[in-house]
């Protein structure tokens, strides 16, 4: 796995250009971006500002160069460009809600993409439900999102928290780890994480000893310390289930406190900005990845993504763009298969014709009976393999 830049100027300054050249793709700057006759038009909702606004200027920054790509040399799908209304939401549900009603009464709006969370995924699902519409590429590994029963035209890329889950305690239980607590963020996000790691927790034999919340876009996590810390028993590690800001804050505060354990996290925390936000040191750190080290040209969808972000003046490579990247190829993808006219239902149809498909080192599998695409987990320890 990669080690990457711990300089934390060089990673704010990635993260502002992130965030304004995906505002500027959102508002529709650019002849791409314009709205045309011709257009293809996909509506997205994600934190573009606020403390996890990384994780979606990033995964839009990996998306949009897909999509560019396809427009520039191939000029789009059918004969359409591809076009993204992005809006920030600032990973609050009630905005999400908004921006989806209003995404979704759009008649051009084809699909939904990009997604950035579990409980502002949450808030959209009810809509996209009545709405019949693809809903692709989730930022999000929650159960809700394979409950194919409820939300038929959800389409996952990513493998599932309970999958990174079970991969992680596998790795606490060679780590020698017995017992752990859990850090979780104070919703749907958090909940399911804490479910997660005590079902796979129990399936290793390792023990949950307690649980302590923090708000969601917080860093004030100083009694979630107290109170998993000054517990009777000490966990061997923690499990945090958070957004990289808080979960950086708590790292350093447990630490602080005389915590000496390990600590396991499930991929929503952000590699890169966790990274950062540690000031490059993630020793004691394993965190689970669900894309290939983004740094790894020798597989070619991580050559095809490097090239992809080179033309659109990208120099930073990071795991969160290049999932972005990833979901962006999916729906590409299913848009080509899409019977003409093109439309919400045919758009469903040409995802669930897909089968199995290989992007060049990643592979996902669809079809009518399943949308999951992606089971891949790899974990990153210390900062290294």
């Amino acid at each position: 796995m990669p080690t990457f830049d711990k300089s934390t100027p060089e990673m704010h300054a990635l993260n502002r250009r992130s965030a304004l050249t995906t505002l500027l793709l959102a508002a529709g700057a650019g002849p791409t971006w314009a709205n045309t006759a011709k257009e293809l038009r996909i509506g997205a909702s994600a934190a573009l500002s606020g403390p996890a606004q990384v994780l979606g200027t990033r995964y839009h920054a990996g998306a949009a160069a897909c999509f560019e790509q396809v427009n520039r040399q191939e000029g789009g799908v059918q004969g359409r460009r591809i076009t993204v209304d992005l809006r920030d939401d600032g990973y609050e549900p009630e905005r999400t809600e908004a921006h989806t009603q209003a995404l979704l009464a759009d008649a051009r709006v084809l699909a939904l993409f990009g997604y950035v969370g579990t409980p502002t995924s949450r808030v959209a699902l009810p809509l996209v439900r009545r709405a019949q519409i693809a809903f692709l590429g989730t930022f999000s590994g929650a159960d809700m999102l394979w409950e194919a029963q409820n939300y038929p035209t959800v389409f996952n890329v990513r493998a599932s928290y309970r999958e990174e889950a079970r991969q992680l305690m596998k790795a606490a239980r060679a780590d020698g780890v017995r017992q752990f607590s859990v850090m979780l963020q104070a919703d749907l996000f958090g909940r399911s994480g804490l479910e997660a790691a005590r079902d796979a927790g129990q399936a290793e034999g390792i023990t949950m000893l307690t649980a302590a919340t923090v708000k969601r876009n917080t860093t004030d996590v100083d009694g979630a310390v107290q109170a998993l810390l000054d517990a009777k028993a000490m966990p061997d590690a923690i499990f945090l289930v958070s957004a990289y800001s808080t979960c950086a804050a708590f790292m350093k505060q447990a630490r602080k406190a005389g915590f000496k354990g390990r600590f396991y996290t499930l991929s929503f925390a952000g590699l890169e900005p966790l990274q950062a936000a540690l000031g490059g040191d993630l020793q004691g750190l394993t965190i689970a990845q669900v894309v290939p080290n983004a740094q790894d040209a020798s597989l070619p969808v991580v050559a095809a993504y490097q090239q992809a972000m080179r033309a659109r003046g990208e120099r930073q490579f990071d795991s969160i763009s290049l999932e972005g990247y990833v979901a962006a190829r999916v729906l590409v993808e299913g848009l080509r298969r899409a019977a003409q006219p093109l439309s919400r239902a045919s758009v469903i149809k040409g995802l669930e014709s897909l089968g199995p498909l290989d992007l060049g080192g990643f592979a996902l599998r669809y079809g009518t009976a399943s949308h999951q695409g992606s089971q891949k987990v790899l974990l990153l320890r210390n900062g290294g393999h």
